[in-house]
């Protein structure tokens, strides 16, 4: 029973009992009042009377005549005149029983037993006799009857007004203790959140004890992702430029060449063939300036795409990768008209910056595509100065398949005639249990069912993620109908960012509650830098109807999220670049051991993603992840 119930039980306790005992003390004093104003009336009648009829005539028919005349007035039940030797003399008794409007029961307690009043009948010197006179006690009943339902009516009236106040103070007493409450729950689900204290002393110890303990894992949270961040700078990023560096990059585009939702890209790669010279010229100092700076400018450049990556594979070499093909068609070009109005800026003219491009699709091999690039960028060195090479591939991409119009008109009927599926990939312990499936979406498109690489790329520069994203959730809630089975979704942060859809979302789960405890639905990490609030209150929600929610492809930017210990996250998935070859890799093992660390201390399952081979499962078991997944597993 709850700690409101409880009070409430108490305050109608202790007013039934205050009230109830009022009551009857009252009803009892009441009974006792009128008694004993029956017993003087008796014995005032009795002696007022005797008194009367002491001063008179003793004849018979005039005793008989005052007897009748007190008795008439109708307030007495019996008057009586006896002889000293006890014969009746005179009797008056009334036969005529008037019944009070009492209830029986009531009747029978307040039963009212009033002794007559007695005085003696003088004639001169001598006793005439003794005169009894006895009240009716019917209307003294009717009166404690009646006072009886007015004490009832306004103990009503006094209880109303008692539980609406008590109501009143009961909710500001609890308000407090609702904020406290709230915050045991929050930490109980591993959300370290800190409140204000409230006025009532021990609350305000409570929450002050909790808000320290909150305040501790923050520290502690801090203090790690710190330690996490110099870490992921030290092993990811080039200590000239801040961009990734060989080894990270490569990792990214082998994440990249194998996600399911990647689809295809575009690559380029550019050298700066006189960096020597340029050395010798300006300077290390200067030098590494100049390079920080454009390397500034490249990310600067990116920032409108949807998802890019930017390294330095070695001193002269740079490569840029962006994964919207649509909005990339021209990129070699644009990319080399921002760099030559870069060095013209900053007095860099005589830098020769050639540059060779490229697409990629999903699957193709790192390697290969590489060793073409290279090739193609050594063609482009051979022409000198800002030279650009497109590297033509013999296939043609689905971005060159359908126009703007085409594309958006394929996938609204895709949508509209429900020829979305969702494939299933498991997801494992590391001791071979499963802890749910992952359910990528497929679309019907081009006679046949085509991965999410196709055509999220599409549907992300059309705006129709948040219709995607809703007909994917509809697809897990009808599959789940059928097989309740764990099945984890992707949410895009383009849909999160949709209220229609975040509302569509809840109403759906409202209506098929017993499926969302098998529902895991997960976000990109970028959701919960670019959205944090959006992405915390959809999260508390979605874990309130019962969902599982987690960030996917996680690492590049962890240590970028804010308030993490508030979200309250279930699960955490590693991006596949920082678990490619990680037995083999000191720099990512420490890191990922330190976000399972992170993890684990809020509560989360971590899950490492793109697995390739058993070597690889070993190293993540020994740094204490939980679960993995990938075409390894």
């Amino acid at each position: 029973m709850s700690l409101i119930k409880q009070l409430w039980l108490g305050i109608i306790v202790l007013l039934l009992l205050a009230l109830g005992g009022s009551f009857f003390i009252s009803l009892f004093s009441a009974k006792v009042y009128l008694q004993e104003q029956l017993q003087l009336k008796n014995m005032d009648n009795a002696t007022s009377l005797a008194l009367s009829m002491s001063q008179l005539d003793k004849d018979p028919v005039t005793l008989e005549l005052l007897i009748s005349a007190q008795f008439d007035t109708g307030h007495y039940r019996r008057i009586a005149l006896t002889a000293p030797n006890g014969e009746v003399m005179i009797e008056k008794l009334a036969t005529d029983k008037v019944i009070p409007k009492v209830p029986a029961s009531f009747a029978r307690f307040a039963d009212i037993d009033v002794n007559p009043g007695i005085a003696q009948v003088q004639d001169g010197w001598q006793q005439l006799g003794t005169l009894q006179v006895e009240s009716r006690a019917d209307f003294a009943v009717q009166s404690l009857w009646n006072n009886v339902i007015n004490l009832l009516t306004w103990f009503l009236v006094a209880a109303i007004g008692s539980g609406l106040l008590g109501t009143w103070i009961l909710k500001t007493i609890s308000r407090p203790l609702d904020i406290a409450v709230n915050q045991a729950e929050a930490i109980g689900n591993r959300r370290f959140i800190t409140t204000r204290e409230p006025r009532t002393y021990e609350f305000r110890r409570l929450v002050r004890a909790m808000n320290t303990l909150s305040g501790s894992v923050k520290v502690m949270l801090e203090k790690e992702t710190r330690q996490l961040e110099i870490l992921r700078r030290e092993s990811q990023q080039d200590t000239v430029t801040g961009l990734y560096n060989r080894q990270h990059f490569f990792n990214l585009l082998d994440s990249q060449l194998t996600r399911e939702d990647a689809g295809e890209g575009v690559i380029a790669m550019l050298r700066i063939i006189n960096l020597v010279e340029l050395n010798n010229a300006m300077g290390r100092d200067k030098t590494d300036a100049a390079l920080k700076k454009m390397a500034r400018s490249l990310l600067d450049w990116s920032e409108p795409f949807s998802y890019s990556i930017i390294g330095r594979l070695n001193g002269s070499d740079f490569a840029v990768v962006v994964a919207d093909t649509a909005a990339a068609d021209n990129l070699g070009e644009a990319l080399s008209a921002h760099l030559q109005i870069f060095f013209q800026e900053n007095q860099l003219k005589t830098i020769s910056a050639p540059l060779a491009w490229g697409h990629y699709k999903s699957g193709e091999n790192r390697r290969a595509l590489m060793h073409k690039l290279d090739g193609a960028l050594a063609r482009a060195e051979a022409r000198g100065n800002h030279a650009v090479i497109y590297l033509s591939s013999d296939e043609n991409t689905s971005h060159q398949r359908h126009s703007v119009n085409e594309w958006r008109q394929l996938l609204e009927d895709a949508f509209e005639n429900h020829h979305l599926q969702l494939a299933r990939f498991p997801v494992k312990t590391l001791t071979g249990a499963s802890l749910h499936f992952e359910a990528p979406a497929r679309i019907f498109l081009d006679q046949h069912l085509q991965p999410a690489g196709y055509f999220v790329p599409w549907a992300s520069r059309l705006g129709l993620m948040p219709t995607l994203d809703l007909e994917v959730v509809k697809e897990a809630l009808k599959t789940l109908a059928d097989e309740p089975i764990p099945l984890a979704i992707n949410i895009s942060i383009d849909a999160l960012k949709s209220s229609h859809f975040r509302e569509n979302v809840l109403q759906l789960l409202q209506k098929q509650t017993e499926s969302c405890r098998w529902l895991w639905l997960e976000f990109p990490e970028s959701a919960a830098i670019r959205c944090p609030d959006e992405f915390r209150h959809f999260s508390t929600a979605l874990r309130q109807a019962g969902c599982h929610v987690g960030l996917e492809h996680a690492g590049m930017e962890f240590t970028r999220i804010e308030e993490l210990q508030n979200i309250g996250l279930d699960y955490l998935k590693i991006d596949g670049s920082l678990i490619r070859n990680i037995h083999q890799s000191p720099a990512n093992q420490g890191l990922v051991k330190g976000m399972t660390a992170i993890g684990h201390s809020l509560g989360m399952v971590v899950i490492a993603e793109g697995v390739m081979s058993g070597d690889e499962i070993a190293e993540l078991g020994r740094l204490g992840l939980d679960g993995v997944t990938g075409p390894g597993v």
